[in-house]
């Protein structure tokens, strides 16, 4: 029997602690790259999950390594960024190495005399045949499209490149080093806990997250790419409309058209900074809507509500379990309604095949019937 995206979520624990167990050598040749280059920071280029994976890792990677650390589309660093690149560090990512427009950007880099790597998750790719260094994060298998074991593994392996590369460079001791890698451990560990309590509150309320009109995941810092991919895996999957927002930027437009029908997440941090600000604006959004939730731990909202765990981690750390959260969610959302069956419309636009997003046919399992 083919696996499904819970099996990838549940063997995602494991597969961390082997990148966070070998992350010297799983790391060396990526960091070896930046010294010889002499860079002054990273732009990384991704679009999608790789994207997304990229965001839940970036305030890990600037608390420890103090660099400039950006973050850009293939489509906008072609047309309008390509010029501004700098010293940095270029690293495209795809998981399947085979997405068209982080190979286009990769070529056009090269074109300008840029050297790239690009970080991948399967040997067996285009992007290698580009980018003058390809390095396999170690996602293992994954024959679901709808990826979630390699976006946390992505944003485990940057986590530990950036304390690799800490280490290496001198800006963190010997002690730090050790210290901050049983850190990540201990942020993995708490994954599967986050998965069972995940069930246990969809459980509980189904209806309200299996007959809603539209989902909007709201947060902040480390975990708004929580939230962006958390809207993007319920959007692909159950086809519903799912966006993501910074906690005020939503309050500044984007919730005049929310309904009662509409189901709300909030990703708390979890910090001494955002968190009360969060919660006060999750309590206050249940004027308009009942269905709101928070990935907290906050006394501050109802019990019912939240899905949160015994223990937790520092902001920085938190995607690695946070994401396990809307990762189930989008699964059993989608196992509970459409079966992963986009419009007929949107199928045809698939097989039609105009605007291609990936260099090779068949990389995935064809779970939505197309």
């Amino acid at each position: 029997m083919e696996k499904n995206m819970f099996d990838y979520i549940k063997e995602t624990p494991e597969t961390l602690l082997n990148i966070i167990d070998n992350s010297e050598k799983y790391t060396k040749e990526l960091v070896t790259f930046y010294k010889e280059n002499n860079c002054d920071g990273i732009y990384f280029v991704a679009s999608g999950s790789s994207y997304n994976g990229v965001m839940c890792a970036l305030s890990f990677m600037k608390h420890i390594l103090k660099k400039d650390i950006r973050l850009i589309s293939p489509f906008t660093l072609i047309h309008h960024e390509k010029d501004y690149v700098g010293n940095k560090m270029l690293i495209g990512v795809s998981q399947s190495g085979c997405s068209t427009n982080t190979l286009e950007a990769l070529k056009v880099l090269k074109q300008d005399g840029h050297k790239t790597a690009c970080l991948v998750g399967r040997d067996d790719c285009d992007a290698k045949d580009i980018a003058d260094l390809t390095i396999n994060w170690q996602v293992g298998e994954e024959k679901v499209g709808f990826v979630t074991k390699g976006v946390t593994s992505l944003a485990c392996f940057l986590m530990v490149f950036a304390v690799e590369l800490a280490f290496h460079t001198d800006l963190i001791d010997e002690n730090r080093y050790h210290t901050m890698k049983e850190r990540l451990k201990e942020a993995v560990s708490i994954h599967p806990e986050m998965v069972e309590n995940t069930i246990k509150v969809f459980n509980n309320h189904k209806e309200d997250f299996t007959k809603r009109n539209r989902v909007f995941m709201i947060s902040s810092g480390p975990n708004l790419g929580t939230a962006t991919e958390g809207a993007l895996k319920i959007a692909e999957t159950s086809c519903i409309s799912a966006s993501a927002y910074e906690a005020e930027e939503f309050l500044h437009g984007p919730l005049y058209p929310l309904t009662p029908d509409d189901l709300i997440i909030v990703i708390d941090n979890n910090d001494d900074d955002s968190s009360e600000r969060m919660i006060d604006i999750a309590n206050a959004l249940r004027d308009i809507t009942e269905k709101v939730y928070v990935i907290s731990n906050s006394t501050k909202f109802s019990d019912e509500y939240s899905f949160r765990t015994n223990r937790q981690t520092c902001l920085h750390r938190s995607p690695l379990y946070k994401l396990a959260c809307v990762q189930t969610l989008s699964y059993l959302m989608t196992e509970a309604t459409n079966k992963y069956e986009p419009h007929e419309n949107v199928k045809k636009f698939k097989k039609a095949n105009k605007v291609a997003s990936k260099s090779r046919d068949n990389l995935y399992l064809n779970l939505q019937k197309v």
